[in-house]
C-alpha cells in the first residue's frame, strides 16, 4: 500500500501501467485458487484412501478374530463410521475437482484468451486503449514541457546579462563600446524572455483545453477496468462461497449425523442382557450344552471293511486311487475275460508327473510305472480292433496274485508284437536324426522312410515300423509323405 500511495497519480503520463498490473494479478489469483483447491482435493483423497484402507484393515481382523455376538456387531458398526466418513471425504474430493476447479478454470479460459503478440488478449486491449487515450495528451504535454524549458533557459540568460550590465556601468575599466553591447544583449534577451514566456502560455491554455477530452477518454477506459474486476471480483467470492459450503458438508451431512445416531443406538442395546444372550449362544456351540454324539454299540457287518482308514482320506482327496484288490472265499470269483493284463498304476499325482516331463527325459521302468506313451499306444490300438482273449501268464505264487509287469529285457517282438495287426499305415520322411534313450524308442536318420502306425499322443509320440522293428519315436522328426512341411 505504500507503494501504491508514493506512486504518481492516475492521471499523469503512464500511471495507467497500474490498473493493468492489477488486471494481470486477478488472473494470477484465479491461478492460485485453482492450485489450492487442487491441493485441498489431494489432501482429501489422501485422507479418504487412508480411511478407507484402515476399515478394511480393521473389518477383516475383526472378522478373523472375534466371534459373533453384540461386541462383533458394535465394532463393526464403528469400522463402518470410517468407511462412510471416507466416502464424505471422498465426495468433497470431487467437488472441488468437478465443481470448483473446473468452473475457475473455465471462467479464466474465457477472461483470458492467448494472442500471438504482446501477450493475453484482454490485457494487451486494456493497455492499448490507455495509450490511445493518453497519447495526444502525452504529445501536449511534452511540448508544453519544452516550451517551459526555453523559456526558463532564457530567463536565467536574461538575468546574468542584466548582472553583466550593471557590472559595466559601473566599473571604469570598460570601455563605452563594451557597455554598449552588454546594454544590446539584454534588451534583447528580454525580448526573448516575453516571446518564450508568451509560447509557453499559449502552450499550457492548449493543454487546459484538451484536459476535459483527456480525462474522458481515461475515464471511459478506467471504467472498463473497473467493470472487469467487479465481475472477476464477485466471481471470485462467489467460488470462494461455494467452496465453503462444500467444506460445511463434512460436518453438517445427514448421512454422517444418522450414522452416528444408529451407532449410539447399537451401542445402547449391547447391554448385560445383550451380552448374556452371546454367552448362552456360545455355550450351545462351544460349551456345556452342547450336543454330542457320545459312543454306542455298534454291530458288525461286511461293509465296514471297506472303509478307508483315516490316514488315507487326505490322500483319496487328491484324485482317484487304484488297488490291487484281493479276492477271497467271500467275494465273487474273478473270471477270465477278454481284458488287457493288468498294469501297475501310481497315484493320480503321478499322472502329472509324467505329463510334465519331457519326451526325451528317462522314464521309469516298465516295472513300477505307468508310461503314458504306451498306454495312448495301446489304447489306440484296442479302439480300433476287437479284443483278443489274453490270459495273464504263470506266477509263482509267492508273488501274489497280480500280473507280472513287463521286465525291461522283454524283446521288442514280446512289447510290440501286436502291431502287426495293423490294417493301414501311412509312410512318413525322417527330417533329423534321432538316437534313442529308452529301451522301447527306435532310432532315427535323415533321409529314410519309416511306416507310422498310430497318430501322435498327448505327448507328441508315435508308434512307427522301420527296417522290421517296432517302437516308439518324436513325431515332430518325420513329415508323412504328400504333406507339406
Amino acid at each position: 500500500m505504500a507503494a501504491d500511495v508514493l506512486a504518481p497519480g492516475f492521471w499523469e503520463v503512464g500511471s495507467y501501467k497500474h490498473n493493468v498490473k492489477r488486471f494481470k494479478d486477478g488472473v494470477e489469483q484465479l491461478d492460485d485458487y485453482c492450485k489450492m483447491s487442487r491441493e485441498r482435493a489431494e489432501i482429501e483423497a489422501k485422507y479418504s484412501k487412508m480411511l478407507s484402507q484402515h476399515a478394511e484393515k480393521w473389518r477383516a481382523q475383526v472378522d478373523r478374530t472375534v466371534s459373533a455376538g453384540s461386541v462383533k456387531t458394535v465394532w463393526h458398526e464403528l469400522i463402518g463410521e470410517s468407511a462412510a466418513l471416507a466416502r464424505v471425504h471422498n465426495n468433497l474430493k470431487e467437488n472441488l475437482i468437478d465443481d470448483i476447479v473446473k468452473q475457475t478454470s473455465n471462467y479464466r479460459k474465457e477472461s483470458l484468451h492467448t494472442s500471438v503478440f504482446k501477450g493475453p488478449k484482454e490485457i494487451r486491449e486494456i493497455e492499448d486503449h490507455f495509450e490511445k487515450a493518453q497519447k495526444p495528451w502525452k504529445k501536449l504535454v511534452d511540448k508544453l514541457e519544452d516550451k517551459r524549458s526555453k523559456y526558463y533557459n532564457v530567463c536565467r540568460q536574461e538575468k546574468s546579462a542584466a548582472v553583466n550590465m550593471q557590472n559595466s556601468q559601473t566599473d571604469t575599466s570598460v570601455s563605452q563600446d563594451a557597455a554598449i553591447k552588454f546594454r544590446e544583449r539584454h534588451e534583447k534577451l528580454k525580448e526573448e524572455v516575453q516571446k518564450t514566456k508568451t509560447d509557453y502560455q499559449k502552450t499550457l491554455t492548449n493543454l487546459n483545453e484538451y484536459k476535459n477530452v483527456y480525462m474522458e477518454a481515461m475515464a471511459h477506459v478506467f471504467k472498463m477496468c473497473q467493470d472487469k474486476e467487479m465481475d472477476r471480483s464477485q466471481f471470485l467470492i462467489g467460488v470462494v462461497q461455494k467452496t465453503q459450503k462444500h467444506y460445511a458438508d463434512l460436518i453438517r451431512t445427514s448421512q454422517m449425523s444418522g450414522l452416528h445416531q444408529q451407532l449410539e443406538q447399537s451401542i445402547r442395546s449391547a447391554d448385560t442382557e445383550a451380552i448374556k444372550r452371546d454367552l448362552a449362544q456360545w455355550s450351545r456351540v462351544n460349551g456345556v450344552d452342547a450336543n454330542s454324539d457320545w459312543p454306542n454299540f455298534v454291530e458288525y457287518s461286511p461293509e465296514i471293511r471297506n472303509i478307508t482308514a483315516r490316514g488315507s482320506t487326505k490322500e483319496a482327496a487328491g484324485g482317484v486311487i487304484l488297488t490291487r484288490q484281493i479276492n477271497r472265499s467271500e467275494d465273487i470269483p474273478s473270471t477270465h475275460s477278454n481284458t488287457l493284463p493288468s498294469v501297475a498304476v501310481n497315484t493320480a499325482s503321478n499322472h502329472d508327473d509324467v505329463g510334465k516331463s519331457s519326451p526325451k527325459s528317462s522314464s521309469d521302468s516298465d516295472t513300477s510305472t505307468f508310461d503314458s506313451r504306451k498306454h495312448n499306444s495301446a489304447t489306440n490300438k484296442y479302439k480300433n480292433q476287437p479284443h483278443p482273449a489274453i490270459h495273464p501268464p504263470s506266477w509263482h505264487p509267492s508273488e501274489g496274485p497280480d500280473s507280472p509287469s513287463l521286465s525291461t529285457e522283454t524283446p521288442d517282438s514280446a512289447k510290440y508284437g501286436d502291431f502287426e495287426e495293423f490294417t493301414t499305415s501311412k509312410p512318413a520322411v525322417v527330417l533329423y536324426d534321432y538316437a534313442p534313450a529308452e529301451g522301447d524308442e527306435i532310432g532315427l536318420r535323415k533321409g529314410e522312410t519309416i511306416e507310422v502306425l498310430t497318430e501322435p499322443d498327448s505327448l507328441g509320440w508315435c508308434t512307427g515300423r522301420v527296417n522290421g522293428t517296432i517302437g516308439l519315436f518324436p513325431a515332430s522328426y518325420v513329415q508323412c509323405q504328400g504333406e507339406k512341411a
